[in-house]
């Protein structure tokens, strides 16, 4: 019965997507940013006599990079430079839909540890930026030296020279984006989102599902891209409508591939879904993507998910889950990488020890938990 009824929820979102305009969609949800980062990063090259020195003083292990206007702002760069930056931050702001979130975005990042000593001892750096696109099919990481050459480094080994890289902060774009996603989500009929004060101070206690371990696989990005920001979607259908509910979740702890967090976080509130199930799908943070633009359209495509299903029984849930995942890289994003991993039908009052997502990718243990009211 499932697999009929996702052979037809297929057939029924192909007819559906075809009559959307596939690259206005794309465009909207996967901005460019590329090209600002590269005049950035020439730019910045050839001012390295002028910044280098303040920049490796302000550097450390366990700060890595500056946030580029207000370093500018301190510095003796020319003013030429600033206005470029300014500009360019702006404008990156405004098309993901950040520009009254966020004063600021870009940044100038050492691409690794590593490379910190020997840019404090003064080695000349190269400055480059991350390409838009598959990383798949990257044939090389463009960069530039002080005297405005094109340097090609390789994509997968990391460089033997210190690297800048001009890049938007993650931690804030994805922190605004799921903001902003949240936001969308009210605006189009969801109830807010509950925190942990809110559940604390309900009259009742509110059943969750707590994120106890998760480790995510090497998956070998280029090194340019630093490390991850992941983020959850938490789906299934509200339980007092035949609509679909979706849920963001922040996972900022969550930085490097190869390693075990152990968050004890609030995933899945109950509460918020029928059947007393959920799927879960993990995301990565893409510098160019419009976060309300995504968050739409994904609503968008839930919604027409159970309309075709009619009348939602347990089984729409799994094919809610599936679908969306099937219409993410194709649709969505130019980097399939984006999509991390996936857990369908997990369900309340069960514990997950160990337990691996749809693709491998993801390991996670969960246990059921209640938030006393008062």
């Amino acid at each position: 019965m499932v697999v009929a009824l996702l052979l037809c929820l297929s057939e029924a979102n192909q007819a559906q997507a075809a009559a959307l305009n596939s690259a206005a969609l794309r465009e909207r949800i996967s901005v460019s940013l590329a090209a600002d980062k590269r005049e950035l990063a020439l730019t910045l090259a050839k001012q390295d006599a002028v910044l280098r020195r303040d920049l490796a003083s302000r550097l450390s292990d366990e700060n890595l990079a500056v946030d580029l206007k207000q370093w500018l702002s301190t510095v003796s760069a020319p003013t030429s430079v600033s206005a470029v930056v300014g500009r360019a931050d702006l404008t990156i702001r405004q098309r993901k839909g950040l520009e009254r979130e966020l004063d600021s975005l870009l940044q100038l990042r050492l691409a690794s540890a590593s490379m910190l000593a020997a840019l404090k001892q003064g080695v000349e750096p190269l400055y480059a930026y991350e390409p838009d696109g598959n990383d798949a099919q990257w044939q090389y990481i463009e960069a530039f030296d002080r005297r405005g050459a094109v340097h090609r480094l390789d994509v997968h080994r990391m460089p033997d020279r210190p690297v800048l890289v001009v890049d938007i902060d993650s931690r804030k774009d994805l922190a605004a984006g799921v903001k902003l996603m949240r936001e969308r989500l009210v605006a189009l009929g969801q109830r807010p989102m509950p925190s942990l004060q809110t559940a604390s101070a309900s009259a009742t206690s509110t059943p969750v599902t707590m994120l106890d371990r998760i480790y995510l696989n090497d998956d070998e990005e280029p090194w340019i891209s630093g490390d991850a920001e992941v983020y959850a979607i938490v789906n299934g259908v509200d339980p007092s409508r035949d609509e679909p509910q979706l849920d963001i979740v922040d996972m900022p702890y969550l930085e490097t591939d190869g390693r075990t967090y152990s968050p004890n976080q609030v995933l899945i509130f109950w509460d918020r879904y029928r059947w007393a199930a959920a799927n879960v799908i993990l995301m990565e943070h893409d510098d160019n993507t419009n976060y309300q633009e995504l968050v739409s359209y994904l609503f968008t495509i839930a919604s027409q998910i159970l309309t075709a299903v009619g009348h939602p029984e347990i089984a729409a849930l799994v094919a809610l889950g599936s679908e969306l995942v099937n219409r993410m890289p194709g649709e969505w994003f130019s980097n399939d990488d984006d999509y991390v991993d996936s857990y369908y039908t997990l369900e309340k009052n069960h514990f997950y020890t160990n337990h691996g997502g749809a693709r491998g990718n993801a390991v996670v243990s969960l246990r059921p938990y209640e938030i006393a009211g008062q």
